[in-house]
């Protein structure tokens, strides 16, 4: 499937060029010349801009048929239902600025046939010790993702990437 939307994408996408050389941006061909009246290069560039406009949204067909393909799915109660991995990221960053307060950090996901591993990647903010926050994140993030999503949280890793700088308080 994913290859019949690129190979759309590609010829709607030669179309809008051809369309738009005809139209005069470049040297027409012979076989143009007929065509590029002031009239001719009016209809030919509303064709270019028709296919432009099919190409884009053929590309965002395949985007959102790639997304879809990913989603990370278990059964529900009648059906089906299908999470997209950025659904859960963003539980996850949520969950993390909301609840302890962090910043920086970046969230990796991969998804197993039996639940989601998570990486998180933060500073370490300067009053934490690594060992405590560790824990509290991967508490957090196993419970909260588990009881939001179904999902099983399988594995929490934490990586440490230097410190985070101190809170700057000014006072005059």
């Amino acid at each position: 499937m994913a290859l019949l939307y690129g190979i759309g994408f590609v010829i709607l996408l030669g179309t809008t060029g051809l369309a738009v050389f005809t139209a005069g941006w470049g040297i027409p061909p012979a076989w143009a010349a007929a065509a590029t009246t002031v009239v001719g290069r009016a209809v030919i560039s509303a064709i270019g801009a028709a296919t432009c406009g099919a190409a884009l949204m053929l590309a965002i067909a395949l985007a959102d048929w790639l997304a879809a393909s990913r989603a990370l799915r278990r059964p529900g109660p009648k059906g089906e239902i299908a999470i997209a991995p950025k659904a859960v990221k963003q539980l996850a960053a949520g969950l993390l600025r909301r609840e302890l307060g962090l910043s920086g950090f970046k969230i990796g996901l991969v998804s197993a046939s039996d639940g989601v591993y998570l990486k998180i990647t933060l500073p370490l903010p300067h009053e934490e010790e690594a060992p405590r926050l560790a824990e509290r994140i991967q508490e957090l993030l196993s419970r909260e993702i588990e009881a939001k999503t179904g999902l099983p949280v399988l594995e929490v890793d934490l990586v440490i990437r230097g410190t985070a700088r101190p809170a700057t308080s000014e006072t005059s």
